[in-house]
């Protein structure tokens, strides 16, 4: 009973505005940052630290340079109170709708060049005509560090090919692709198809970007060829490689919605493999913390009607090879 007397007591001197103070703190690790996003001055959030080192019994952050570092109480705490703050907020929302034409804000997408390259364009005519208050502040993909990311709220969305995520994350699957080989028009020793022979024979270029399940389609090929790929070019950019095809003899690899996409703008010839390569799916990942939040879900649908979009176009254009 006496354990569960302090409780109540330690939990009366809680006030949301100290849990607000931890929150910004953790996540900016910064007294003077803090202080702007919740519109207070330094010195009150260093009162609110002291009388929150008082109700944990830690320190919870220790200077290091012009910042502060969380200690381990302080990121053991960090998401079930961000939990709490996120769902009394939802609680106190107003219960009328998502007003997207007068919602103003930035969400945090990170992404691959290829992804990007097909679905951003889509996206951004969208939000143009119906959100023109929302920026996208697009990041580079790092497939090793984005859950985290997005669990501490650094990031909004990722848009990647895996098509699962831990416990605490949401995976909405929106299209599927597949590899092409590519060479140049007019390339000296192949024209019309890819023989088995000219494809292991050839020099290749490798996108070392390449992750999930695209990179395990890409090592499927090779891997079923029986062949290490003669890499003559290796880069960092997928999108970049149907460039540099263009203009050598290389042979590379290309996502089939970004062969489409391209079109006659770079004098490609797009071939079948000569074994075939399994296709990847690219998905929108989300944590739970902002499941609920209306224009995070507002931009979740965009982002599915954008896919749907391209679902439907891959549908005619495959019927149309069939015809």
């Amino acid at each position: 009973m006496a354990g569960g007397g302090d409780a109540g007591e330690r939990l009366h001197n809680v006030d949301l505005k100290s849990l607000q103070v931890f929150a910004s703190l953790v996540k900016e690790c910064n007294v003077t940052k803090a202080a702007v996003e919740l519109n207070m001055t330094q010195s009150a959030v260093s009162h609110t630290l002291a009388r929150l080192r008082d109700l944990f019994h830690d320190p919870l952050f220790v200077s290091m340079g012009r910042g502060l570092v969380p200690t381990a109480r302080a990121l053991e705490l960090a998401e079930p109170l961000q939990r709490a703050l996120d769902a009394l907020e939802t609680l106190v929302r107003p219960a009328e709708g998502f007003d997207a034409a007068s919602f103003t804000g930035t969400f945090r997408i990170a992404t691959s060049d290829y992804i990007g390259f097909i679905l951003l364009p889509l996206l951004i005519q969208r939000l143009s005509a119906a959100a023109p208050g929302i920026d996208l502040d697009i990041r580079p993909l790092k497939p090793q560090d984005d859950l985290a990311a997005l669990k501490d709220g650094a990031i909004d969305l990722v848009l990647w090919n895996e098509e699962s995520a831990p416990p605490n994350f949401y995976v909405r699957e929106l299209f599927s692709d597949r590899l092409k080989a590519m060479v140049r028009i007019g390339h000296p020793e192949i024209e019309g198809s890819l023989s088995l022979e000219q494809f292991c024979q050839g020099k290749h270029l490798r996108a070392s970007s390449t992750y999930g399940a695209v990179k395990e389609a890409v090592n499927g090929l090779y891997g079923a060829l029986g062949i290490r790929a003669p890499a003559s070019l290796t880069m960092p950019h997928f999108l970049l490689a149907p460039l540099l095809v263009s203009q050598s003899d290389l042979i590379g690899l290309i996502a089939e919605l970004t062969a489409r996409r391209l079109g006659s703008a770079v004098p490609l010839q797009v071939l079948e493999p000569p074994v075939e390569v399994g296709g990847f799916t690219v998905s929108l990942v989300w944590h739970g913390r902002r499941h609920a939040d209306p224009a995070h879900r507002w931009l979740r649908g965009e982002i599915a009607a954008v896919a749907e979009d391209i679902r439907r176009d891959q549908a005619v254009a495959a019927a149309s090879r069939t015809d």
